[in-house]
């Protein structure tokens, strides 16, 4: 785990480490030191050596005050450690994070990094300041023991430090005995965490469904399968302490009889005899313990192995710094393939160009690949093969930044965070005054959810945004994009959740934008589609045909069935009678 953690630790972290684990040993060592002095203390009370006895009182003294130093530097350190261990790693996990592909992002990841970062990181640190400690006193105090009665009788120190061995392979055993069953604790815990996430985030369906609290069979058999892996861990746990415990009885019983033949012999003053034999209770003490302590070290160390398993995931490569810039706003996609899996092929064989500041308009049947186009686009993913360029240069040879500093998005999933209703806004950009963000919010129609919120702008609209309506959330995502000013906007479904009226005028001000951005647009509405200046008929996974709107029904049959079915969809209303019935 130590090495592990300073894997983690920049420079300054490792070496407070190593500070650490050496005042951790200083610790364990001075401490056996001090139970060592007991025995000639011991002897000389009981032989009636005064002099002798106040010597070894002080030398005892002194000894307990080294070692209390030893204890309030190490628990001072650990804090520190403790500390730089929860900075390390939240900082290299959301440093990499933010560099994996979303294909990683799946149900059972996010609840997976929702726990490391929440809890699991938490629970490493706590172990290096509580139970790494204790650990290593555990095995530095009897060994420090065991080497110093060596001194008071070779063939009894020699018994003491040959059981250490057997003892500490013995913990090891139940140590590993009792991970396995702490692995499927945590394991049974991530999947309770994901269907705790699951049941919270779906309540409207399952409320609508008439599934309430443990009537949602997912969670139930996840809660009662922890529980289970709970009760296993319990018993695991138990099982390996006791051969641990039979076997320290057993040495500690030979290293008495050692003793005691040695002062039968005559080759042991018994008085000695008796302090040595007190003395290497002191070893079995500690030892005792080392079991539970290592299962505790054990589970950090599982958690530990979650965070390095999320650091080890391969990150889309990408440059610190771009060395060449895009001329020009044109995007291209040459021969793009591309899958979410390698058995089903999203795209295949995709070749389309958006001439810079002009807009397209994407189409095609559900499930064709729209909404991939937009995401490779934005190197959310990597193609397969093929490539794509924007101003002539391969988005992956851009750096981050300088990728999404030329791109705007909007999705259909709108998320807002938990902020206000301007710091929503500004995320688009963060450097823009307050009138260039009034400018973008009421060409997207959010003013009007300013002016009904009980604190105006300041207003917090909620985790994702559930204090607005879906489509006051997609206002506020539009504006984020008119605020960014971007070269390149990708627009997927962007007014689809709004109403005819706002939607025109979010319309309106898009267009604004049309001679100096380069636009991609997904959307159903056969009025967006018919107002792009051109239009590109997607389906199985490549472009069958791109031109006008009139070009495209006169040429191609498929499109002109597609458009058809959108504006027969759009003619379709509910009719009322006279008598105000539907």
């Amino acid at each position: 785990m130590i090495g592990a953690l300073m894997a983690i630790g920049d420079v300054i972290s490792r070496r407070s480490m190593r500070v650490f684990v050496v005042l951790a040993v200083l610790n364990g060592v001075t401490q056996g030191l001090a139970l060592a002095t007991l025995v000639p203390l011991f002897v000389a009370l009981l032989r009636g050596d005064h002099e002798a006895a106040w010597t070894w009182l002080v030398v005892l003294g002194c000894a307990c005050i080294v070692n209390a130093v030893f204890v309030v530097t190490s628990t001072l350190r650990g804090f520190d450690v403790s500390m730089s261990v929860v900075r390390d790693m939240h900082r290299r996990l959301s440093e990499h994070m933010v560099k994996l592909p979303l294909s990683w992002f799946d149900s059972t990841s996010t609840a997976r990094a929702s726990t490391i970062v929440a809890r699991g990181t938490m629970y490493v640190s706590q172990a290096a300041m509580d139970v790494l400690v204790p650990v290593v006193s555990a095995v530095a105090t009897p060994v420090a023991v065991a080497i110093v009665s060596v001194f008071f009788d070779w063939p009894t120190g020699l018994a003491l430090l040959a059981s250490m061995p057997i003892i500490l392979l013995v913990t090891r055993w139940g140590t590993n005995h009792n991970a396995r069953a702490e692995a499927g604790v945590q394991d049974a815990a991530l999947e309770t965490d994901r269907r705790l996430l699951e049941f919270a985030e779906d309540q409207v369906t399952l409320r609508s469904a008439g599934v309430l609290g443990t009537d949602y069979l997912p969670l139930s058999r996840a809660i009662e399968a922890r529980q289970r892996a709970g009760t296993k861990a319990l018993w695991s746990s138990v099982i390996g302490m006791v051969p641990q415990s039979l076997v320290i009885n057993l040495l500690f019983g030979l290293v008495v009889s050692v003793a005691l033949l040695r002062a039968l012999v005559g080759a042991l003053d018994p008085i000695a005899m008796v302090a040595i034999v007190a003395l290497s209770t002191q070893v079995s003490g500690p030892l005792r313990v080392l079991a539970e302590l290592n299962t505790a070290l054990r589970r950090a160390e599982l958690q530990l192995t979650d965070v390095t398993d999320v650091l080890d995931q391969p990150e889309m490569a990408s440059p610190e710094r771009s060395a060449v810039l895009p001329v020009g706003n044109e995007v291209r996609l040459e021969d793009v393939v591309f899958g979410y899996d390698a058995e089903h092929r999203v795209l295949d064989g995709f070749t389309l160009t958006l001439p810079a500041g002009r807009t397209t308009a994407l189409v095609g049947p559900s499930g064709s690949g729209k909404t991939t186009v937009t995401r490779l686009i934005a190197r959310f993913w990597d193609v397969d093969s093929g490539r794509i360029s924007i101003g002539g240069v391969d988005v992956r040879e851009l750096s981050d930044e300088d990728r999404m500093a030329r791109l705007a998005l909007v999705f259909q999933d709108s998320y807002l965070f938990d902020e206000s209703l301007k710091a929503n806004v500004a995320l688009g950009d963060d450097a823009a005054g307050d009138d260039e963000l009034l400018d973008a919010a009421t060409s997207a129609q959010v003013t009007p959810i300013a002016e009904r919120l009980p604190d105006g702008w300041s207003s917090r609209v909620g985790e994702g945004g559930r204090l607005l309506s879906g489509g006051e959330r997609q206002r506020v995502s539009i504006a984020r994009a008119l605020l960014k000013r971007a070269p390149v906007l990708l627009l997927d479904e962007a007014t689809a959740a709004l109403d005819p009226v706002t939607a025109q005028a979010v319309q309106t001000a898009l267009m604004v934008l049309h001679t100096d951005v380069t636009v991609l647009v997904i959307a159903h509405q056969a009025e967006t589609i018919a107002r792009a200046d051109q239009i590109a008929f997607l389906e199985h996974g490549r472009i069958q045909a791109v031109g006008t709107h009139t070009e495209l029904v006169a040429s191609n049959p498929r499109y002109a069935a597609f458009w058809n079915q959108r504006a027969d969809a759009e003619r379709w209303h509910i009719t009322t009678n006279e008598r105000g019935t539907r």
